[in-house]
Protein backbone atom coordinates (compact mmCIF):
# COMPACT_ATOMS: atom_id res chain seq x y z
CA UNK A 1 0.00 0.00 0.00
CA UNK A 2 1.33 3.04 -0.82
CA UNK A 3 2.62 6.15 1.97
CA UNK A 4 -0.92 7.97 0.92
CA UNK A 5 -3.28 5.35 1.43
CA UNK A 6 -1.94 4.25 4.46
CA UNK A 7 -1.86 8.06 6.03
CA UNK A 8 -5.83 8.24 5.35
CA UNK A 9 -6.15 4.55 6.37
CA UNK A 10 -4.79 5.25 9.58
CA UNK A 11 -7.30 7.92 9.81
CA UNK A 12 -10.46 6.12 9.45
CA UNK A 13 -12.62 3.34 11.34
CA UNK A 14 -12.38 -0.09 9.19
CA UNK A 15 -16.17 -0.50 9.53
CA UNK A 16 -16.71 2.42 7.26
CA UNK A 17 -14.49 0.84 4.38
CA UNK A 18 -16.49 -0.07 1.45
CA UNK A 19 -15.88 -2.64 -1.88
CA UNK A 20 -17.64 -0.01 -4.25
CA UNK A 21 -19.86 3.04 -4.11
CA UNK A 22 -23.53 1.64 -4.80
CA UNK A 23 -26.63 3.37 -2.82
CA UNK A 24 -30.54 3.42 -3.76
CA UNK A 25 -29.81 1.46 -6.91
CA UNK A 26 -27.26 4.16 -8.44
CA UNK A 27 -23.48 3.10 -8.56
CA UNK A 28 -20.46 4.31 -9.97
CA UNK A 29 -17.81 1.52 -11.36
CA UNK A 30 -14.47 1.37 -9.90
CA UNK A 31 -13.64 -0.52 -13.25
CA UNK A 32 -10.47 1.74 -14.07
CA UNK A 33 -10.19 3.00 -10.54
CA UNK A 34 -6.49 3.07 -9.61
CA UNK A 35 -5.26 -0.19 -7.71
CA UNK A 36 -4.38 1.88 -4.40
CA UNK A 37 -7.84 3.36 -3.25
CA UNK A 38 -10.04 3.63 -0.45
CA UNK A 39 -13.90 4.16 -0.44
CA UNK A 40 -15.11 5.45 2.53
CA UNK A 41 -19.09 4.90 3.37
CA UNK A 42 -20.09 8.41 4.86
CA UNK A 43 -23.18 6.64 6.30
CA UNK A 44 -21.56 3.60 7.86
CA UNK A 45 -20.98 3.21 11.76
CA UNK A 46 -17.59 4.69 12.61
CA UNK A 47 -17.32 7.46 9.40
CA UNK A 48 -15.95 10.31 10.24
CA UNK A 49 -18.71 12.66 9.99
CA UNK A 50 -21.28 12.28 12.67
CA UNK A 51 -24.79 11.11 11.85
CA UNK A 52 -26.87 14.25 12.27
CA UNK A 53 -24.40 16.17 9.81
CA UNK A 54 -24.41 17.29 6.28
CA UNK A 55 -22.53 14.98 4.10
CA UNK A 56 -22.05 13.48 0.80
CA UNK A 57 -22.25 9.34 0.17
CA UNK A 58 -18.55 8.42 -0.06
CA UNK A 59 -15.17 9.82 -0.25
CA UNK A 60 -12.75 7.88 -2.52
CA UNK A 61 -8.80 8.37 -1.64
CA UNK A 62 -6.47 7.32 -4.29
CA UNK A 63 -3.14 7.49 -5.67
CA UNK A 64 -1.55 9.90 -6.63
CA UNK A 65 -3.06 12.28 -3.91
CA UNK A 66 -6.60 12.09 -4.97
CA UNK A 67 -9.77 12.52 -2.90
CA UNK A 68 -13.25 12.41 -4.84
CA UNK A 69 -15.85 13.26 -2.46
CA UNK A 70 -19.08 11.29 -4.38
CA UNK A 71 -22.94 12.08 -3.93
CA UNK A 72 -25.18 9.59 -5.56
CA UNK A 73 -28.03 10.41 -6.19
CA UNK A 74 -30.88 7.62 -7.92
CA UNK A 75 -33.43 10.36 -9.27
CA UNK A 76 -32.92 13.90 -10.79
CA UNK A 77 -30.80 15.64 -8.47
CA UNK A 78 -31.06 18.81 -6.64
CA UNK A 79 -27.73 20.06 -7.29
CA UNK A 80 -27.54 22.88 -5.20
CA UNK A 81 -28.00 20.67 -2.20
CA UNK A 82 -25.84 17.88 -3.70
CA UNK A 83 -23.13 21.07 -3.60
CA UNK A 84 -23.48 21.32 -0.58
CA UNK A 85 -22.98 17.62 0.77
CA UNK A 86 -20.05 18.11 -1.51
CA UNK A 87 -18.73 20.38 -0.07
CA UNK A 88 -19.55 18.42 3.66
CA UNK A 89 -17.38 15.81 2.17
CA UNK A 90 -14.87 17.92 0.91
CA UNK A 91 -14.24 19.72 4.54
CA UNK A 92 -14.03 16.14 5.89
CA UNK A 93 -11.27 15.02 3.67
CA UNK A 94 -9.58 17.99 4.15
CA UNK A 95 -9.64 17.24 7.84
CA UNK A 96 -8.30 13.60 7.32
CA UNK A 97 -5.21 14.25 4.58
CA UNK A 98 -1.93 15.66 4.95
CA UNK A 99 -1.33 19.08 5.14
CA UNK A 100 2.35 19.14 3.56
CA UNK A 101 0.92 17.42 0.14
CA UNK A 102 -0.79 19.22 -2.75
CA UNK A 103 -4.22 17.13 -2.81
CA UNK A 104 -6.21 17.27 -6.04
CA UNK A 105 -10.18 17.09 -4.90
CA UNK A 106 -12.61 15.94 -7.97
CA UNK A 107 -16.18 16.61 -6.35
CA UNK A 108 -18.45 13.65 -8.06
CA UNK A 109 -22.32 13.86 -8.67
CA UNK A 110 -23.67 10.40 -9.80
CA UNK A 111 -27.21 10.58 -10.98
CA UNK A 112 -29.37 9.67 -13.47
CA UNK A 113 -29.98 11.94 -16.53
CA UNK A 114 -30.61 15.86 -15.84
CA UNK A 115 -32.92 18.12 -17.47
CA UNK A 116 -32.06 21.00 -18.83
CA UNK A 117 -32.13 23.49 -16.39
CA UNK A 118 -29.99 20.93 -14.03
CA UNK A 119 -27.24 20.84 -16.41
CA UNK A 120 -27.20 24.71 -16.48
CA UNK A 121 -27.04 24.51 -12.22
CA UNK A 122 -24.28 21.79 -12.90
CA UNK A 123 -22.57 24.33 -14.61
CA UNK A 124 -22.41 26.36 -11.73
CA UNK A 125 -21.90 23.99 -8.77
CA UNK A 126 -18.49 24.42 -7.14
CA UNK A 127 -16.40 22.64 -4.21
CA UNK A 128 -14.00 25.09 -2.63
CA UNK A 129 -10.81 23.08 -1.15
CA UNK A 130 -7.86 24.31 0.23
CA UNK A 131 -7.88 27.59 -1.17
CA UNK A 132 -9.35 26.45 -4.28
CA UNK A 133 -12.74 25.81 -6.16
CA UNK A 134 -13.34 22.68 -8.16
CA UNK A 135 -15.83 22.07 -10.36
CA UNK A 136 -18.80 19.50 -9.62
CA UNK A 137 -18.54 16.95 -12.34
CA UNK A 138 -21.26 14.54 -13.05
CA UNK A 139 -20.89 10.81 -14.04
CA UNK A 140 -24.38 8.86 -15.49
CA UNK A 141 -25.26 6.16 -12.75
CA UNK A 142 -23.27 2.81 -13.71
CA UNK A 143 -20.42 4.98 -15.79
CA UNK A 144 -16.63 4.43 -14.23
CA UNK A 145 -15.24 6.98 -11.41
CA UNK A 146 -12.73 7.69 -13.34
CA UNK A 147 -14.33 9.50 -15.88
CA UNK A 148 -14.95 12.31 -13.68
CA UNK A 149 -11.02 12.62 -13.09
CA UNK A 150 -9.99 14.51 -16.33
CA UNK A 151 -8.63 18.03 -15.77
CA UNK A 152 -11.18 20.19 -17.45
Amino acid sequence: MSVFAHEVLRQIDRRCLADGIDKGGCKASLTDAPPDHAVVDLDAPGAPLGPARVRCDYLFFADPNLVAPIEIKNSEPNVVRAAGQLQAGADAADRLLPRDREIVCRPVLVSKSLRRQKQNELRQAVVRFRGGKEKVRRIACGDPLTEAFGTS
